[in-house]
Formats: structure tokens, C-alpha cells, sequence
């Protein structure tokens, strides 16, 4: 929520042309259009999209047998008798069997990286998604901003006019008239300023989108009050089964799973069959003899290594499980932080919507007609139209904070 704080400290939120189209209330059918339409077209998303594409052809390229062997050979003799007895050209085939539960094992790992790929999508389109909504929440706060700029620019020239006629009078010295046209040539700077910053805020969520960065963005609005505010023991309990991350991290620990299975499978002896006929080159009918023959391999040699290469995996899986459990530890932080916020801002956008509300407006307007009846000092009226503009500000700050909190728990604990 760092970016709102800027007007805790006078430094409003980007602005808006309001005379450019009708109002657009922030609800949730405006914001999931703008999700949607962002992740169908993001950059990062079509990336994932390309892994994930990458990943099915990896699954493709797996291989029950491999490539068998052809030779052809030719013998050289003495005497000429032999290479016609034996032959003199030998032609040979051989083919490797593949190792029982290998190609299993194998592509179980390279599904499981197509899982982990999806989820990669999930994530990218979410986050995508998540990044413009963001933005369009602040671009409804500094419309609001705008609007309450207005309304201070009006009152200001409303009070301008009652000082201009109070210091007609013989014993006024005209010092409030020139102080409210001070003020009121200061709010005129602080709204242009604001429109510039709102028309930067709407060319990043162009970019963002996709869109031509000149398109123009309608005034939006943020709710009056405070949506639901989710319950954070529910959200944490949900991690595991909606979070993409942690589901692409399951994913990983389940292809390292995976490679104990093809480490194991990978110490067994290769076996082979081959065949080899013998013929006589010089003679029509020059068959000579077929051999069948079936070789192994002997592994047992190497029986460290392959040992060595299944302990290897075995802790990596370990490793896995355990960057499992530290990922949804992280994200369930983030979770309880993110509903601790939502809930701070709802409750305290009521409170300043409500009584506080009302005992600013019932101060500010005391105050004035005091001072229009020459009762109360100019310095004090500014003051309390000025903590009322706060309090108006800060009840739809915190809307936009609990808007934007929420949107951060969407982003970890998404809807399938």
C-alpha cells in the first residue's frame, strides 16, 4: 500500500479530466474486465504459455526405445577357401531393451513439469492482472482526489466573495480577502498538478494493458463503503490448493520424486538383442548363417556411482518438500498481512464516514458562520475546512486500501 501514502504527506495521487466521460464505479465486474483483458494480451503471460508449450513437446520427445544399430562388415583371409566357407560380407542389426519402469519414470518427471508450467501461466496471467487492477484503484483514488480539489476550489471562491463584501466594510482591513486569493491561487496549482499526475497514472495502466498510451480513461469512482473483508484463517487454510506457486513448487518435488525412480531404474544391467548373417560375395547364393546373440551390461562395477546418484535425489526431493513448506509459510505471511490491512482500512473507513465525518462538518460549519459574523479569525475557518478535506480524503484512501488489499489476496489465494 506504499504508494498512498504519498497523501498522508501533501503529495496527491494522479488526477483526472473529468469532463471526459461519464463516471465508472471501481466494482468488482470492472475490475475483473480489466484483469481479463490485461492477461489475454501480456507479454508475460504469452512467455509462459510458450514454456508450457515447450514442455508438451519434451513429454513428446520421450522415447520407450532407443535407435538400434546396423553394421556391415568385410573379412579378409588367406586363404580363399575360408571367405567362401564362412563368407566374406557380414551384416548386423542390434537393438537395446529398454530398462523396466525407466521411460515410466521418466515421463512421470517430464508430466510433472508440464503441471509446473501451467501453473507458471496461472501465475503470470494473475499477476498481470492483479499489477493493472492496482493501478486502476489508484486512478479511482486520484479521481476522488480531484473531486474533493474541486469542491475546496468552490468553496474557496464562494468564501472569496463574502470577503471581498466584508471588506467593505470601515473597520475591515481586507487582510482575509487577500489571504483566501492566496489560498485559492495555491488549490488552483495542487489540481493541475494532480491532472498532470492522473494523465501519467492512465498512460502506465495503458501500458500495462496493452493499450495505446493516449487512450483516454473514464473518471472512476470507489465504492461509498467497504467490501467484505475476508477471513485470514480461511485464506491461509486455501494456500496450498489455489496459490500457483506452491502448486508449481509441488510440481518440482514431485519431478525430483521422479528422478529417484529414474536413478533406481538406471542401475539395472541394458540388455540387447542383435543379429548377424554372414554371406559369400562370390557366389549367387552366397548365404553363409544367421547368429542371434542377447548382450547385458555389467553395472555392478559402478555400484558407487549409481548409489551416489540416487542419494543425490533423494535429497533433493527432501530439499523440495522443504522449499514447499517455507513457500507457503511465506505466502501465508503475506496472507495474514494482507487481511490484517483489509480489515484495518474497512473499519477505519466507516469510522471516517461516520461521527468523525459529521463532527468536522458541524466544526466547519460553526466556524463559518462565525467568521462571516466577524466572531471567529480567518485562520481558524481554513483550519477546519481544511480538516475536513482530510477527513473526506482519508475515508476514500482507505477505500482504495482495502481494495488494494484485497486485490493482493487474490493474488495469493486466487479463485480456481
Amino acid at each position: 500500500m506504499s504508494f498512498f501514502k504519498t497523501i498522508l504527506i501533501g503529495t496527491l495521487l494522479p488526477g483526472a479530466l473529468l469532463h471526459a466521460q461519464q463516471t465508472k464505479l471501481l466494482d468488482n465486474t470492472f475490475l475483473h474486465s480489466i484483469r481479463s483483458e490485461t492477461a489475454h494480451a501480456h507479454p508475460a503471460v504469452t512467455s509462459a504459455e510458450n514454456l508450457a508449450e515447450a514442455a508438451i513437446q519434451d513429454t513428446r520427445a520421450l522415447r520407450l526405445w532407443d535407435d538400434p544399430t546396423v553394421g556391415i562388415g568385410f573379412m579378409a583371409a588367406r586363404r580363399p577357401q575360408m571367405r567362401r566357407e564362412e563368407g566374406d560380407v557380414m551384416a548386423s542389426l542390434s537393438i537395446p531393451l529398454p530398462k523396466p519402469g525407466l521411460y515410466q519414470a521418466q515421463r512421470e518427471k517430464s508430466e510433472a513439469m508440464e503441471r509446473m508450467e501451467q501453473e507458471k501461466i496461472r501465475a503470470a496471467s494473475i499477476g498481470s492482472g492483479t499489477e493493472a487492477a492496482m493501478l486502476a484503484i489508484e486512478l479511482a483514488l486520484s479521481d476522488e482526489v480531484i473531486k474533493l480539489l474541486q469542491g475546496e476550489l468552490a468553496w474557496l471562491r464562494e468564501m472569496e466573495i463574502n470577503a471581498s463584501q466584508m471588506a467593505l466594510a470601515p473597520s475591515s482591513t481586507g487582510i482575509d480577502s487577500i489571504r483566501i486569493s492566496t489560498e485559492l491561487v495555491k488549490s488552483e496549482e495542487t489540481l493541475a498538478a494532480a491532472i498532470r499526475n492522473r494523465e501519467g497514472l492512465s498512460q502506465r495502466l495503458n501500458l500495462v494493458m496493452g493499450r495505446t498510451l493516449d487512450r483516454e480513461w473514464q473518471t472512476l469512482r470507489l465504492p461509498k463503503s467497504a467490501p467484505a473483508v475476508p477471513i485470514a484463517a480461511s485464506e491461509v487454510a486455501r494456500i496450498p490448493f489455489t496459490n500457483p506457486r506452491m502448486l508449481a513448487m509441488k510440481e518440482i518435488a514431485n519431478a525430483t520424486h521422479a528422478d529417484i525412480r529414474i536413478a533406481d531404474r538406471e542401475r539395472l544391467p541394458s540388455f540387447g538383442v542383435g543379429v548377424e548373417t554372414r554371406a559369400y560375395s562370390g557366389s549367387s547364393d552366397g548365404y553363409r548363417g544367421t547368429t542371434l546373440g542377447l548382450s547385458m551390461s555389467i553395472p555392478w562395477f559402478n555400484k558407487d556411482s549409481y548409489d551416489a546418484k540416487i542419494d543425490a535425489a533423494k535429497s533433493r526431493t527432501e530439499a523440495a518438500i522443504g522449499d514447499v513448506e517455507t513457500t507457503r509459510r511465506e505466502i501465508a505471511d503475506q496472507v495474514i498481512q494482507a487481511a490484517t490491512e483489509a480489515a484495518n482500512a474497512a473499519s477505519q473507513s466507516r469510522a471516517y464516514a461516520g461521527e468523525i465525518r459529521t463532527k468536522a462538518i458541524e466544526a466547519n460549519d460553526s466556524i463559518q458562520a462565525s467568521w462571516i459574523n466577524s466572531k471567529a479569525p480567518l485562520t481558524d475557518l481554513l483550519e477546519s475546512r481544511r480538516l475536513l478535506f482530510s477527513v473526506d480524503l482519508e475515508q476514500r484512501r482507505f477505500i482504495a486500501m482495502q481494495l488494494a488489499a484485497i486485490e493482493k489476496l487474490n493474488l495469493l489465494v486466487p479463485s480456481k
